[in-house]
Order: C-alpha cells, then structure tokens, then sequence
C-alpha cells in the first residue's frame, strides 16, 4: 500500500478540538531566545521564519507553541492557528525534516529528551486516551513493538500523568509513554489522532502516517505498519539545503 493512500484515512480518525488553546509555561517569552543557531521560528504553515517576522506577528497578537531540550540548547517555536488557505492546524513535518527538540515527562517522573532516541529508528504514537482509533491501533503498536526489539517506541499525549497512565493500564499499553506534550504536539501540527511518525537514526522524520483503518481486522493492520515502516526505512533520502533545513 503506498503511504499515500494512508491518508485518506483521516476521516476514521479522532480530532482534538483541544488544539485551539495552545499552551506553553516553559517559553513564556520567546525574547528570551532571540537569534540563536539552536533556535528556530516557525510561521502557522509550519514554514521557516527569521525571528524579527516571528516575533511582528507575536506583537500583532498572534499566539504561538513552543517545545524545547534545556539540555541541548535548542528550542522551536512555531505561530499557532490555521495557516491562510488551510483549514484547522496543518501537519507540516514529513520526511527529511529534523524531529523539533523536546524534553518531556516520562510515568516514571524521569525526563526523555530526543537525543535520548538517536542511534535507532524511534517510532513515535501521538495519542489521547479516549480516541477510538487510538485504543483499537494499541494491541497493534505492542504487537508490532515486540516484534522489533531493535527500534525504540515511544507514546506521546497532551494529557496528564493521570490519563496516559490510564489509556496504559485499560489497555495493557506497554510503550514508554511521554504525557504534557501539547507544545511538541503543537509546533508538529498533529491535530488528527492517531498519528504515526517514524524519527530515523540521525533524528530526521523518515516518514509519517495519520489515522488508521479500523474497519481492517488486526491481522492486516500490523502487516500494513510493517510494510509502511520498511517503505519508510528504505526509502531514497530527502536532501535539503540549509535554508530548508528545520
């Protein structure tokens, strides 16, 4: 199946109207940051900007979300809200793009950073715990997870502790789980759920998937991910120039 055809599938999948209230308490003022190599400035179509024009359409009252790692020194930051000629929040990382830096809470109270994932293929659930869609893809996400020791599976929410650890314990949910997410979510544009990223090695997207046929049975749901993920592995590497480089 080409991935293409994955994302006609978006209409079976959930939406969150929670996006329309960003939040972000760690980049309270991106003033703060002003022109540095490790940080970059998104507009609402996910495209790159210099930081004078982020910060025009800041003082014009415009909103933003921002997700950052304290501990690599980088941080992005991107203008919220639908981009003119769009329709709600647009999902504008694909494959080659650099996954945005993060530093995000674990169940366990630890902190996971991206470079925590480097060196492997990461693939990444975005979630919530009342989405169908998501609790019927779960037995699919541990099948496959088991079945592939040699990668790294991370779950990540906006939702609380309370909740992501609920989605995991009713649904016997065994991936790490990453909660207190809405700024990552946010500057990715992940507004439909679920949604399937796959970060390469060098912490690049090697592809992404939004939502998931639920009228398929499990069976060939897990052999569509397997052929989706290896599709995604062995595709040709997407060159940038420095400027296209998020």
């Amino acid at each position: 199946m080409r991935i293409a055809r994955l994302l006609a599938l978006i209409a079976l999948a959930c939406t969150s109207a929670l996006h329309a209230q960003p939040q972000d308490t760690a980049l309270s003022d991106p003033t703060q940051l002003g022109v540095t190599a490790n940080t970059r400035y998104l507009d609402a179509a996910g495209r790159p900007l210099d930081y004078v024009s982020f910060m025009r359409q800041v003082k014009d009252g415009k909103s933003y979300s921002s997700t950052r790692d304290t501990q690599a020194g980088a941080a992005m930051l991107r203008i919220t809200g639908p981009a003119p000629g769009h329709r709600g929040i647009r999902l504008a990382f694909g494959r080659g793009d650099l996954f945005p830096p993060f530093e995000l809470p674990t169940l366990s109270g630890d902190v996971r950073h991206l470079s925590d994932f480097h060196g492997r293929y990461t693939l990444v659930s975005f979630y919530f715990a009342d989405c169908a869609p998501c609790i019927a893809e779960a037995p699919m996400l541990v099948a496959y997870a088991r079945e592939h020791r040699d990668m790294n599976f991370v779950a990540i929410t906006y939702e609380d502790a309370t909740d992501a650890k609920r989605f995991a314990t009713d649904r016997h949910f065994d991936w790490p789980i990453l909660h207190d997410g809405q700024g990552l979510i946010d500057v990715l544009g992940v507004s439909v759920y679920p949604t399937l990223m796959l970060i390469g090695p060098d912490g690049r997207i090697a592809g992404a998937a939004v939502g998931m046929a639920m009228r398929d049975n499990p069976a060939k749901r897990l052999a569509d991910l397997t052929d989706w993920i290896e599709q995604w592995k062995h595709a040709r590497p997407v060159t940038t120039t420095p400027g296209e480089t998020r």
